[in-house]
């Protein structure tokens, strides 16, 4: 089983939900490689947000391209993000009264003066807000807990590992795979 994130997306960008152009070269090498390989992929599942359904096109492009199958992906919404924009914009400014370490990557954040500066400053803020409501230590008004969120997926995933045969080998380093996850 394979687990995987989707390609870089358009990060601080009018539209997050759909890949970079460096994510597009990403999702096709990533194709490419299997493809080199020969990995063979019985299912395929994915979210239903934009950049993850491409990722798994431009993985299946770089298969056809190859002369190989690739299947067709079946969308889960058990696969859908959480909600880190809703959390980061109704926690944020209580953060900022509270914790000194929010308040010091907002700052960094603020003060950038390039886009790889504020790219890199803005995810250590991300990272540190998501955090503390992965850890619980805050609770957002309309959006599940990251326990709760977590709940389906899990429940997706062990529904799918229990309905597959075990992967059966070629002979060579070229194993049937039993699923891969976008």
């Amino acid at each position: 089983m394979f687990l995987m994130r989707h390609a870089q997306a358009s990060f601080l960008e009018g539209s997050y939900d759909k890949l970079s152009t460096i994510g597009e070269i990403q999702a096709h090498r990533l194709g490419e490689f299997w493809a080199s390989r020969q990995m063979v992929l019985d299912r395929v599942y994915s979210g239903p947000p934009v950049r993850q359904l491409n990722t798994a096109r431009i993985v299946r492009d770089a298969y056809q391209e190859a002369g190989l199958e690739f299947p067709v992906p079946v969308v889960m919404n058990e696969f859908d993000e959480y909600e880190g924009e809703l959390v980061l914009r109704q926690s944020l400014a209580r953060l900022l009264e509270e914790s000194s370490e929010i308040r010091e990557f907002y700052q960094r954040f603020e003060n950038s003066n390039t886009a790889g500066e504020q790219r890199k400053s803005f995810q250590r803020l991300f990272e540190a807000v998501i955090g503390k409501w992965v850890d619980g230590a805050i609770l957002v008004p309309d959006v599940e807990s990251w326990a709760d969120f977590c709940a389906p997926i899990v429940s997706a995933k062990r529904t799918r590992t229990r309905s597959r045969t075990c992967p059966s080998s070629a002979g060579r380093s070229r194993g049937r795979l039993s699923w891969a996850l976008t």
